[in-house]
Protein backbone atom coordinates (compact mmCIF):
# COMPACT_ATOMS: atom_id res chain seq x y z
CA UNK A 1 0.00 0.00 0.00
CA UNK A 2 1.17 3.40 -1.02
CA UNK A 3 0.33 6.10 1.02
CA UNK A 4 0.60 9.89 -0.43
CA UNK A 5 1.07 12.95 1.29
CA UNK A 6 -0.32 16.46 -0.20
CA UNK A 7 -1.61 19.77 0.84
CA UNK A 8 -4.17 22.03 -1.05
CA UNK A 9 -4.47 25.46 -1.21
CA UNK A 10 -7.64 26.44 -2.08
CA UNK A 11 -8.79 30.01 -3.40
CA UNK A 12 -9.95 31.00 -0.20
CA UNK A 13 -6.54 30.51 1.81
CA UNK A 14 -7.90 27.82 3.78
CA UNK A 15 -5.80 24.44 3.37
CA UNK A 16 -6.57 20.81 3.27
CA UNK A 17 -3.69 18.10 4.28
CA UNK A 18 -4.49 14.84 2.84
CA UNK A 19 -2.76 11.18 3.74
CA UNK A 20 -4.54 8.93 0.72
CA UNK A 21 -3.18 5.11 -0.26
CA UNK A 22 -3.08 3.70 -3.63
CA UNK A 23 -4.89 -0.11 -4.16
CA UNK A 24 -2.45 -2.53 -3.82
CA UNK A 25 -1.73 -5.70 -1.91
CA UNK A 26 -1.69 -4.45 1.26
CA UNK A 27 -5.71 -3.99 1.32
CA UNK A 28 -8.46 -1.63 -0.09
CA UNK A 29 -7.54 2.00 -0.49
CA UNK A 30 -8.34 4.66 2.07
CA UNK A 31 -8.59 8.74 2.77
CA UNK A 32 -8.00 11.13 5.52
CA UNK A 33 -8.43 14.65 4.88
CA UNK A 34 -7.05 17.70 8.54
CA UNK A 35 -8.05 21.09 7.88
CA UNK A 36 -5.28 23.52 7.57
CA UNK A 37 -5.72 25.01 11.46
CA UNK A 38 -5.37 20.88 12.61
CA UNK A 39 -2.55 20.84 14.85
CA UNK A 40 0.94 19.82 13.81
CA UNK A 41 0.94 17.09 16.70
CA UNK A 42 -2.13 15.46 16.06
CA UNK A 43 -1.34 15.12 12.66
CA UNK A 44 2.20 13.60 13.62
CA UNK A 45 0.37 11.34 15.96
CA UNK A 46 -1.42 10.14 13.05
CA UNK A 47 1.76 9.60 10.88
CA UNK A 48 3.67 7.68 13.63
CA UNK A 49 1.16 5.45 13.41
CA UNK A 50 1.08 4.55 9.94
CA UNK A 51 4.63 4.15 9.73
CA UNK A 52 4.55 2.38 13.34
CA UNK A 53 6.93 4.86 14.71
CA UNK A 54 4.11 4.10 17.97
CA UNK A 55 2.83 1.14 19.32
CA UNK A 56 -0.58 0.66 17.64
CA UNK A 57 -3.63 1.34 19.56
CA UNK A 58 -5.78 -1.53 20.49
CA UNK A 59 -8.70 0.62 21.73
CA UNK A 60 -12.08 1.50 20.03
CA UNK A 61 -11.81 5.45 19.11
CA UNK A 62 -14.65 6.37 20.87
CA UNK A 63 -13.49 4.41 24.32
CA UNK A 64 -10.05 6.21 24.07
CA UNK A 65 -11.95 9.65 23.85
CA UNK A 66 -14.75 8.34 26.71
CA UNK A 67 -11.74 7.54 28.82
CA UNK A 68 -10.25 11.26 28.57
CA UNK A 69 -13.67 12.51 29.75
CA UNK A 70 -15.43 13.01 26.33
CA UNK A 71 -19.02 12.12 26.67
CA UNK A 72 -21.70 10.87 24.34
CA UNK A 73 -25.51 10.69 23.61
CA UNK A 74 -27.76 8.14 24.38
CA UNK A 75 -29.18 8.14 21.41
CA UNK A 76 -26.27 8.55 19.49
CA UNK A 77 -24.10 5.87 20.25
CA UNK A 78 -21.32 6.47 17.28
CA UNK A 79 -20.89 10.51 18.36
CA UNK A 80 -18.85 11.68 20.96
CA UNK A 81 -18.09 15.74 22.35
CA UNK A 82 -15.22 17.09 24.47
CA UNK A 83 -15.85 18.58 27.79
CA UNK A 84 -15.58 21.73 26.68
CA UNK A 85 -18.45 21.41 24.15
CA UNK A 86 -15.58 22.75 21.08
CA UNK A 87 -15.00 19.18 19.72
CA UNK A 88 -17.10 16.39 18.64
CA UNK A 89 -16.19 12.99 16.62
CA UNK A 90 -19.24 11.17 14.80
CA UNK A 91 -19.00 7.78 13.01
CA UNK A 92 -21.44 7.32 10.27
CA UNK A 93 -22.45 4.19 8.63
CA UNK A 94 -24.65 2.69 6.42
CA UNK A 95 -25.14 0.22 3.73
CA UNK A 96 -23.41 2.07 1.44
CA UNK A 97 -20.73 4.30 3.04
CA UNK A 98 -19.05 4.81 6.19
CA UNK A 99 -16.78 7.39 7.25
CA UNK A 100 -15.57 8.98 10.37
CA UNK A 101 -15.75 13.17 11.22
CA UNK A 102 -13.96 15.32 13.60
CA UNK A 103 -15.52 18.84 13.94
CA UNK A 104 -14.05 21.83 16.14
CA UNK A 105 -16.31 24.99 16.50
CA UNK A 106 -15.77 28.27 18.38
CA UNK A 107 -18.75 28.94 20.54
CA UNK A 108 -19.44 32.20 18.65
CA UNK A 109 -23.19 33.11 17.09
CA UNK A 110 -22.43 31.05 13.52
CA UNK A 111 -21.03 28.51 15.12
CA UNK A 112 -17.40 29.39 13.22
CA UNK A 113 -15.81 25.86 12.51
CA UNK A 114 -11.80 26.13 13.41
CA UNK A 115 -10.77 22.86 11.81
CA UNK A 116 -11.94 19.41 10.83
CA UNK A 117 -10.86 15.97 10.02
CA UNK A 118 -11.92 13.22 7.85
CA UNK A 119 -11.46 9.63 7.69
CA UNK A 120 -12.88 7.46 4.83
CA UNK A 121 -14.53 3.97 5.93
CA UNK A 122 -11.30 1.65 5.06
CA UNK A 123 -9.07 3.66 7.39
CA UNK A 124 -7.31 1.42 9.67
CA UNK A 125 -8.96 1.52 12.86
CA UNK A 126 -5.82 1.74 15.30
CA UNK A 127 -4.78 5.03 12.68
CA UNK A 128 -7.95 6.83 14.21
CA UNK A 129 -7.26 5.82 17.69
CA UNK A 130 -3.71 7.07 17.85
CA UNK A 131 -5.51 10.50 16.07
CA UNK A 132 -8.30 10.22 18.90
CA UNK A 133 -5.67 9.70 21.62
CA UNK A 134 -3.62 12.92 20.30
CA UNK A 135 -6.58 14.79 20.19
CA UNK A 136 -7.85 14.13 23.93
CA UNK A 137 -3.98 14.95 25.14
CA UNK A 138 -4.21 17.33 27.82
CA UNK A 139 -0.79 18.71 27.51
CA UNK A 140 -0.30 22.32 26.18
CA UNK A 141 0.92 22.94 22.54
CA UNK A 142 3.75 25.49 22.36
CA UNK A 143 2.56 28.61 19.86
CA UNK A 144 2.79 31.83 18.85
CA UNK A 145 0.27 33.84 19.36
CA UNK A 146 0.47 35.11 16.21
CA UNK A 147 -0.16 31.29 14.98
CA UNK A 148 -3.42 31.18 16.62
CA UNK A 149 -6.54 31.56 14.54
CA UNK A 150 -8.18 34.76 15.43
CA UNK A 151 -11.61 33.13 15.91
CA UNK A 152 -10.08 31.71 19.01
CA UNK A 153 -7.38 33.72 20.55
CA UNK A 154 -10.31 35.14 23.18
CA UNK A 155 -10.65 31.39 24.58
CA UNK A 156 -7.02 30.26 24.88
CA UNK A 157 -5.50 30.22 28.17
CA UNK A 158 -1.50 31.60 26.93
CA UNK A 159 1.34 30.90 29.34
CA UNK A 160 4.50 32.34 27.78
CA UNK A 161 7.49 30.17 28.14
CA UNK A 162 10.72 29.63 25.77
CA UNK A 163 10.24 29.90 22.10
CA UNK A 164 6.84 29.62 20.12
CA UNK A 165 6.16 28.59 16.12
CA UNK A 166 5.04 30.46 13.76
CA UNK A 167 3.11 29.87 11.19
CA UNK A 168 5.62 29.04 9.02
CA UNK A 169 7.08 26.71 11.44
CA UNK A 170 4.18 25.17 12.03
CA UNK A 171 3.40 23.76 8.50
CA UNK A 172 7.48 22.56 8.35
CA UNK A 173 6.35 20.69 11.37
CA UNK A 174 3.68 18.87 10.40
CA UNK A 175 5.85 18.37 6.74
CA UNK A 176 8.82 17.15 8.44
CA UNK A 177 7.02 14.42 10.48
CA UNK A 178 4.59 12.74 8.25
CA UNK A 179 7.22 13.08 5.39
CA UNK A 180 7.95 9.61 7.04
CA UNK A 181 5.16 8.17 5.71
CA UNK A 182 6.29 8.91 2.46
CA UNK A 183 9.68 6.92 3.14
CA UNK A 184 8.30 4.11 4.94
CA UNK A 185 6.00 3.15 1.75
CA UNK A 186 8.62 3.26 -0.48
CA UNK A 187 10.82 1.18 1.02
CA UNK A 188 7.49 -1.07 1.49
CA UNK A 189 7.03 -0.87 -1.69
CA UNK A 190 10.42 -1.26 -3.38
CA UNK A 191 10.60 -4.78 -1.00
CA UNK A 192 7.27 -5.62 -2.68
CA UNK A 193 8.52 -5.21 -5.72
CA UNK A 194 11.91 -6.98 -4.97
CA UNK A 195 9.95 -10.24 -3.37
CA UNK A 196 7.78 -10.66 -6.34
CA UNK A 197 10.20 -10.65 -8.98
CA UNK A 198 12.77 -12.69 -7.34
CA UNK A 199 10.96 -16.08 -6.62
CA UNK A 200 12.35 -18.16 -3.52
CA UNK A 201 15.09 -20.42 -3.73
CA UNK A 202 14.79 -23.44 -4.31
CA UNK A 203 16.68 -25.37 -1.22
CA UNK A 204 20.08 -27.37 -2.43
CA UNK A 205 18.88 -31.31 -2.62
CA UNK A 206 19.97 -33.42 0.51
CA UNK A 207 22.95 -36.09 0.28
CA UNK A 208 21.87 -39.77 -0.47
CA UNK A 209 17.85 -38.67 -1.73
CA UNK A 210 18.56 -39.19 -5.01
CA UNK A 211 15.90 -41.63 -6.38
CA UNK A 212 17.16 -44.56 -8.34
CA UNK A 213 15.62 -47.20 -10.35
Amino acid sequence: MVSVLTLETFVDGSRLWTISTCPGAGGLPWKASFGGHTPAEIIAAYADALTGITPAHDQDPFTVLKDAGWTGESHSPRFVTSPDSMCEMEHFADDVSAYWFVRTIVPLPDQHRLWGAYFSGKTPPHLISAFAAALAEPAPLPRARTALPLGCRHLVTATSQGTWLSDTQHERQISARVTSVRNAARRAQRAAAKNSTNPASVPPPVPGSRRTR
